[in-house]
C-alpha cells in the first residue's frame, strides 16, 4: 500500500463518521442545488426579520417620544378654552352676533339676493350668446376647409411630374 491511499482512506473514513453523525448535512452535500435554494431562503427570511425588529424599534422611539405631548395636550386645551372663554372669543357668541346682523334686516337681505340673481342671469345670457356665435363662427370653417375628392384629384394633378 501506498501513503497516499493511506491518507486518502483515513480522511475519507474521517469524512464518513462526521457525516454519519450529522445527518443534516450529509443531506447537504448530496443535494447542493435544494442546499443553495434553502440557504437564500434563510438570509431572505433573517433580512426580513431584521428589518421587522428595526421597524418595532423605531415605533417604539416615536410612541416614546410622542407621549408626552399627547399627554399634555388635553392640558393645554383646557387652558386655551379658558383664556378664550375669559376674552369672549366663544363660537356662540359669534354666532349670536351673525343671527342678529341677519335677523335685524331680512328684506334688506331680499333684496341683495334678488339684484345678484338677476347680474348673474344677464351675465349667463351674454356667455350663452358668445358661445353661439361661436359655434357658428367655428362650424363655419370647418365646412370651408373640408376638401372634396374631386378637388383634391385636381390638385393632384396639377402638380408636376417627377420623373
Amino acid at each position: 500500500m501506498d501513503i497516499s491511499e493511506t491518507i486518502d482512506r483515513s480522511i475519507g473514513a474521517a469524512f464518513n463518521q462526521w457525516l454519519v453523525a450529522h445527518p443534516y448535512l450529509a443531506w447537504i452535500v448530496a443535494h447542493p442545488l435544494a442546499s443553495v435554494g434553502l440557504l437564500l431562503l434563510t438570509i431572505f427570511s433573517l433580512w426580513g426579520l431584521i428589518k421587522a425588529i428595526g421597524r418595532g424599534i423605531e415605533q417604539t422611539w416615536v410612541f416614546l417620544l410622542t407621549t408626552p405631548f399627547k399627554l399634555l395636550q388635553p392640558i393645554f386645551g383646557l387652558m386655551w378654552r379658558s383664556i378664550r372663554r375669559v376674552f369672549g372669543h366663544t363660537k356662540a357668541s359669534v354666532d349670536r352676533v351673525e343671527f342678529e346682523l341677519v335677523s335685524d334686516a331680512p328684506a334688506e337681505r331680499i333684496a341683495t339676493i334678488v339684484d345678484r340673481l338677476q347680474s348673474l342671469n344677464q351675465e349667463q345670457e351674454m356667455l350663452l350668446q358668445e358661445l353661439a356665435t361661436l359655434t357658428d363662427s367655428t362650424s363655419d370653417i370647418l365646412r370651408t376647409n373640408t376638401v372634396s375628392d374631386t378637388q383634391y384629384k385636381d390638385m393632384y394633378a396639377k402638380l408636376p411630374k417627377l420623373t
